[in-house]
């Protein structure tokens, strides 16, 4: 890819997102942050120091996700990389499948499954006109699995997988790279102190290792996946958990 390469990376102002950023940048990568709006207004959550430009819109419109990467492409000239994290903080306990609304239904899909498409599907114009790219999508753990109460996360997770492989195979012979990396149970936004002992136990012995993941565990993979060194990976699935799906 041409120097320097520009990326973008959604929800990249905290979590896992956020130390894909900073592994970007120290690649020496021009990084441009996607953030939600409201999301730095209160001053919780700090624009990354390493955001070559900030760029606020909803990950679950289609009009928001085409806008933000033209800014980006206006901005810096060309979009190289897309990193799209779908994940959620702490642990995620939902509604049986049958007691789930169609509301709930429909606005789970529009932030977790729709709205990746939208911003894929937008990063694709410039990367195919370029002949190059990388797109790595991240997806939790916790769609993986036939867990109780995780239908919906299970279902958007699902679909993500099945559309970066089709996507993967429509464009490898135009130079992108799609790929997924399945983010373990990460310590960013956990607080086992906040939960009753047993609990804590019980998660942090759900995983193999023994352990709970890093962000920099899964970023590290991630920020590989968009270097030069993976441009003959793609259309892949890999997990960074501990073991927790062997």
């Amino acid at each position: 890819m041409s120097d320097p390469v520009v990326a973008l990376v959604a929800n990249g102002a905290s979590g896992v997102g956020r130390e894909v950023v900073r592994r970007l940048d120290h690649a020496g990568m021009i990084v441009a942050v996607g953030t939600r709006p409201g999301e730095l207004d209160n001053g919780s959550v700090k624009a990354p120091s390493e955001a070559a430009s900030l760029h606020t819109g909803l990950l679950s419109s289609g009009p928001d996700c085409t806008r933000v990467v033209d800014e980006v492409v206006g901005q810096h000239g060309r979009l190289d990389v897309l990193v799209c994290p779908v994940l959620r903080r702490g642990l995620s306990f939902e509604t049986p499948l049958e007691r789930i609304g169609s509301a709930e239904w429909d606005r789970h899909m529009a932030g977790y499954l729709h709205g990746p498409f939208y911003l894929v599907r937008a990063a694709l114009t410039p990367m195919l006109a370029q002949g190059q790219g990388r797109i790595v999508i991240v997806v939790p753990v916790e769609g993986s699995r036939g867990s109780l109460g995780q239908a919906l996360m299970g279902v958007s997770t699902a679909g993500l997988v099945t559309l970066a492989r089709r996507m993967a195979r429509e464009v490898a012979g135009r130079g992108v790279t799609i790929n997924v990396v399945v983010a373990g149970v990460v310590e960013s936004g956990w607080s086992l102190d906040d939960m009753p002992p047993e609990l804590a136990a019980q998660v942090t012995s759900s995983v193999p290792a023994g352990r709970l993941g890093e962000r920099a565990e899964v970023a590290g993979l991630t920020s590989w996946l968009c270097g030069p060194e993976a441009g003959y990976v793609t259309g892949q699935v890999i997990a960074v958990d501990g073991g927790f799906l062997t």
